[in-house]
């Protein structure tokens, strides 16, 4: 396997480990809830810090590119020094 290809390997298993690690705690909670083996508290801290962790979910891959692509990183760097250039001031 090529360098690209084991990036692209390394990338894909990084973003399922996130998904599983995020989506967890939310999944348990829910088989336990439907199985009646616990009744799940809505208004719960335990609800809101699953629902934090798969919010979560959707703000690493980012980081995860960021990390392992160096295209990534180029664009995110140009992208960034062309919003610190000059601002546009709209019209009244």
């Amino acid at each position: 396997m090529n360098a690209a290809g084991r990036n692209a390997l390394v990338t894909s298993v990084m973003i399922c480990c996130g998904f599983v690690i995020c989506w967890s705690a939310y999944v348990v909670i829910y088989v336990l809830n439907v199985t009646g083996a616990v009744k799940l508290d809505y208004n719960g801290w335990y609800y809101y810090y699953t629902a934090a962790t798969m919010q979560l979910n959707s703000c690493i891959n980012p980081f995860i590119y960021a990390a392992k692509y160096r295209d990534f990183q180029t664009g995110v760097r140009k992208m960034l020094k062309k919003s610190s250039g000059s601002v546009a001031v709209a019209a009244r």
